[in-house]
């Protein structure tokens, strides 16, 4: 298998596969959304009761316009930027699920309305390079004596457990495209002409009686060009040995590293599939 990075940003990745087969690479697709762990905010403890502003002495109301499960939702699914290097599964902690500085990251939250708290408002408790990536995401809005003390804890998971887990997004694995002209019998200019601009992503340009491809890995396999023209001028076909991958990140982990951990994730599971096998007498 050939592997070739063909557009690579810190949440975006685009990779081409050659001599590699349809399996391999879904695979990968596969691990991608659901095994790739990451920090999400999984417990949230609200306070109850009035709550009392010292600089003012005004007591607010200790609720908001939404029920406190919404909230704890919408925390959940902020991106906690995460380094598989120091963080863990509680599971699979030295401190056996107590929780500890390895396995967990504590935020606050402390509000007062009028006004819109949002994810900036979400403090990580110590280290500050844990702050929420998105710090304009909007949570929830208080209204004039409305105030929200939280402490939230978030924990390491995967997409299997529950989709505020999930690194990856948007992962598309498609077979790389071929387009061959070829001017049959019969076939005129107006009808050339005609499925070169029936290209939905204006890859095929007509001049002088010929079609000419600007970029053949843009084609998205929809078959536009090919309809359009009656006698058969105009074939795609999809590449059963070539395929594209591309995926982006909430940021949590740059693709780069999720791509490495599904990678080195998959090897972990075939060699444990590998050693199963050759024990059975």
């Amino acid at each position: 298998m050939d592997v070739a990075i063909t557009d690579l940003k810190p949440r975006e990745l685009r990779i081409e596969f050659s001599s590699a087969s349809a399996s391999k690479i879904n695979a990968i697709r596969r691990t991608l959304i659901t095994d790739v762990p990451k920090l999400a905010i999984e417990d949230v403890e609200f306070h109850l009761g009035p709550i009392r502003d010292e600089a003012t002495g005004k007591d607010y109301d200790s609720s908001t316009s939404m029920f406190d499960e919404g909230v704890a939702l919408r925390l959940g699914l902020l991106p906690v930027p995460t380094d598989l290097g120091q963080f863990r599964r509680r599971s699979e902690c030295t401190c056996e699920g107590a929780g500890c500085a390895h396995c967990q990251v504590m935020f606050s939250i402390d509000k007062k309305g009028p006004c819109t708290v949002y994810a900036r408002d979400v403090t990580p408790l110590g280290d500050a390079s844990l702050a929420i990536l998105e710090p304009e995401v909007p949570i929830v809005r208080l209204g004039a004596r409305q105030a929200l003390l939280a402490y939230a804890t978030a924990t390491v998971g995967t997409a299997r457990e529950h989709a505020k887990w999930q690194v990856a997004h948007a992962v598309g694995v498609s077979p790389r495209p071929h387009i061959k002209i070829a001017k049959k019998s019969g076939c005129t200019d107006a009808c050339l002409k005609r499925a070169a601009q029936s290209c939905p992503v204006n890859i095929l340009e007509f001049d002088a009686g010929k079609i000419t491809v600007t970029d053949e890995t843009k084609c998205i396999l929809c078959w536009a060009c090919e309809k359009s023209c009656e006698h058969g001028s105009v074939h795609v076909e999809p590449d059963t040995e070539k395929f594209f991958l591309q995926f982006q990140t909430d940021g949590s982990l740059t693709a780069r590293e999720a791509l490495r951990y599904a990678l080195k994730d998959l090897k972990r599971r075939f060699e444990e599939l590998r050693e199963a096998v050759q024990a059975i007498p």
